[in-house]
């Protein structure tokens, strides 16, 4: 009896005896004890499991929140990304219009920087030629009676060369300076330009006005560009009011219709309608103080005025 176990199951209809060898009661403690450390063991690792499902759902929720962050943060980069864009794209053509007006051709390749520093330098040169050089109207612009170049003088009646520009004007218009200088000449002429000024500018240009009704200015005054000098008449050799308009450079008559119309906007122009002047060598000269090209020789003898 002593290897051998006896299980009673009692219930309404009797008891019933089960007799187990001691074996078997072993294997069945053993199989019990089993059960339970395995759902000992399950429940501590489903309470070890549910902490750490806990842990990962903050850490969840935390990458969550910080990548809700990034992405705002990132819109928010992307948008201003988009916007610094078009205001760099705005600045690149701004400053291809201004290098296109001052006469620099726009190339997207070189550093914005150094493209900003040429454009200084051009717009200093631009100033300072603009200052010295005669450039644009000299009166207020009501049309031309006469172009430079050979006609049929109006009062002779003979072909000659016109040495100047006639604009038309009423008696007593103010006639400014195209540039800085100093007054070679102001009083009546002996020939056909009846009161006549001539003005002495910088790199060999000189200016002259005829046909004046009066003075404004006296032999020896020098004069700011933009400075009233004198008023149109109808003076001398001459069928109506108006002005007569001469621009010179070292002796030579040039087309002053050229320098009456030469503006910022088309700066370079210039160079390639009056090919007697080396503006290269006067640009290098305002712009690095040193001329590398050869100094212009002065050209002939002076041509007869109109």
């Amino acid at each position: 009896m002593k290897n051998k176990f006896i299980v009673t199951i009692t219930d309404i209809d009797g008891s019933r005896h089960f007799t187990l060898h001691q074996i078997v009661k072993k294997f069945l403690f053993y199989i019990v004890l089993f059960v339970l450390v395995i759902i000992a063991g399950g429940a501590w690792f489903i309470d070890n499991l549910s902490n750490e499902v806990r842990v990962l759902q903050e850490k969840k929720s935390i990458l969550s929140k910080n990548e809700y962050e990034l992405n705002q943060k990132s819109n928010k980069l992307q948008r201003l990304i988009s916007e610094k864009t078009q205001q760099f794209d705005m600045l690149q053509d701004k400053i291809a219009s201004i290098e296109e007006m001052i006469g620099l051709v726009p190339d997207e390749s070189i550093n914005i920087n150094k493209r900003l520093e040429e454009i200084k330098i051009s717009g200093l040169t631009q100033e300072k030629l603009f200052k010295l050089v005669p450039n644009g109207p000299v009166i207020e612009y009501k049309g031309i009676s006469a172009k430079f170049g050979w006609r049929i003088h109006p009062v002779k009646k003979t072909r000659e060369f016109h040495s100047g520009l006639d604009l038309r004007a009423g008696i007593g218009t103010p006639i400014k300076a195209p540039a800085d200088g100093v007054v070679e000449y102001a009083s009546s002429f002996k020939t056909g330009y009846g009161k006549l000024i001539i003005l002495d500018h910088s790199f060999g240009f000189q200016t002259r006005y005829a046909h004046l009704s009066k003075f404004k200015v006296e032999n020896g005054q020098f004069v700011k560009k933009g400075q009233i000098i004198g008023y149109t008449g109808n003076t001398g050799r001459s069928t109506g009011p108006h002005l007569h308009y001469e621009v010179r450079f070292i002796g030579r008559i040039l087309n002053p219709l050229n320098f009456f119309k030469w503006t910022r906007s088309n700066f370079r122009k210039i160079f390639e309608q009056e090919t007697h002047v080396q503006w290269q060598s006067l640009v290098n000269l305002i712009t690095t103080g040193k001329d590398n090209q050869e100094t212009p020789k002065r050209v002939g003898k002076t041509q007869k005025q109109q």
